[in-house]
């Protein structure tokens, strides 16, 4: 009897998903949300139609095959990274192909760990503004704890770019990138993308766009002149150099990748300690664990890089809250040739949608996923855990840059403020996420401090 002749992916089907009409307004409100609940109905590859198919894969096997095994055929040329890139230009972000490989060899040695830990001491001083700040206000007083996160990841993000106080254009540049942190598939944002187009909303884009570039590109001026600090990261851009060729980076490239490192590096470190708190505030026999542990490693004085070996439990509670709130709720490719997962087929040019919401709620990595239970990352459990069940900097070559930077700020951050203030958000005030580029709280966060 003849062989079988081999399936290809041509004769597969295509995803299962729900009729092109159920599209509604869940999926307008909150994409993450609309996503996981078509993922429990129809599996871990769904599709469905919104403006174009969206390929929707919760698998972590699948998810291993396009952001690492195969990770070339998966590019970033879909209309939300072109979105973002009008922002942010071909920063590392959003860059594709010969020229993002380029800069992540010119970039990487600047990430390493050896020269990460040194700005420990950044951050705490920052901190520390933060909490002399609190001590001053009243117990009934609110204080919206969502911006408080804001200002302190940005100063520390500015003082470890640039190595100086920019305070006084601190305050503009927040407001700016917190605008540019929009949804890019609402109308306004995709209207960026036709530049010409004369309406309100591209005008006041190129306004305040204009406005970053011309901050950035004078603070790199100075730099050139000898301004910053030694060690500051905006240096150690300037210093590096293609291993290859020499040549370091240009006038427009090094402001694409400061300003991809600002927005990056202040938004996702305020939106995972925003969320980590409320947390912390409904479940307080974690909050309890949490603190003794600071108590009796640091005995009231702020955390250094050092410390954090001795502070397991204070790593699984930022890692266990990223998992419910993961500061970058979802990332997207497109599929350069056509292939299969699961045995469905996948055409050429798909885009491809993969959801740390819901890849972090998958119930076959975690039980009652909608509890918060930081022993989920206790090292027994974690080194049984398939690697790309959890993701909330990606992974693989285009892993993010700054997660070891960001995994140290967080939990300083917390390490001090935890020491010194219980903070209790105001009763009644809805708590709503809002996923634009990162996944905030849509209304803020008020809370009243008590200290300890």
């Amino acid at each position: 009897m003849a062989a079988s002749p081999p399936v290809s992916s041509a004769d597969l089907p295509l995803p299962p998903g729900p009729p092109w009409y159920r599209i509604h307004e869940a999926f307008r409100t909150s994409p993450p949300q609309y996503i996981y609940g078509l993922i429990r109905e129809y599996g871990d590859i769904v599709r469905f139609r919104g403006a174009f198919p969206v390929y929707c894969i919760n698998h972590p096997d699948h998810v291993r095959q396009i952001l690492t095994k195969a990770w070339p055929q998966y590019t970033k040329n879909t209309i939300d990274y072109r979105v973002i890139a009008r922002t942010l230009g071909r920063g590392l972000v959003t860059n594709d192909g010969p020229d993002w490989a380029r800069q992540r060899r010119l970039m990487q040695p600047v990430f390493a760990n050896r020269h990460i830990d040194t700005f420990d001491g950044v951050i705490n001083d920052m901190t520390a503004e933060l909490v002399a700040d609190w001590r001053r206000r009243r117990s009934d007083e609110t204080v919206w704890l969502e911006r408080d996160m804001s200002r302190v990841t940005f100063k520390v993000v500015s003082r470890t770019l640039f190595g100086a106080d920019i305070d006084e254009v601190a305050d503009e540049m927040v407001g700016i990138l917190d605008v540019l942190n929009q949804h890019p598939m609402k109308l306004s944002a995709l209207l960026t993308l036709f530049p010409w187009l004369p309406v309100p909303s591209n005008r006041r884009f190129a306004r305040i766009k204009g406005r970053l570039d011309d901050i950035v590109d004078g603070l790199v001026a100075l730099h050139r002149k000898g301004g910053g600090a030694p060690g500051d990261i905006v240096h150690r851009l300037l210093d590096a150099r293609d291993e290859d060729t020499g040549e370091g980076m240009d006038e427009a490239q090094m402001r694409d990748e400061i300003i991809t490192l600002m927005l990056a590096g202040h938004e996702t470190s305020a939106t995972a300690l925003t969320w980590t708190f409320y947390q912390l505030a409904q479940n307080p026999h974690v909050e309890q664990r949490l603190v003794a542990e600071l108590d009796r490693v640091l005995g009231g004085r702020p955390a250094q890089s050092a410390d954090l070996a001795q502070l397991p439990y204070l790593k699984q509670v930022v890692q266990e809250s990223m998992r419910l709130y993961p500061p970058v709720w979802g990332i997207a490719r497109r599929a350069t040739e056509e292939t299969a997962f699961g045995g469905y087929r996948i055409p050429a040019g798909a885009y491809l949608s993969i959801t740390m919401y819901s890849l972090h709620r998958h119930p076959e990595y975690w039980p009652d996923p909608e509890r918060f239970d930081p022993e989920r990352f206790a090292p027994n459990r974690a080194q049984s855990r398939h690697s790309y069940a959890y993701l909330p900097f990606a992974a693989g070559p285009r892993a993010c840059i700054g997660a070891g930077m960001a995994m140290l700020e967080i939990q300083l951050v917390l390490a001090q403020l935890l020491q010194q203030f219980r903070v209790h958000p105001r009763p009644g005030h809805p708590v709503v996420p809002l996923p634009v580029v990162t996944y905030k709280p849509r209304y803020g966060l008020p809370v009243t401090l008590a200290p300890r």
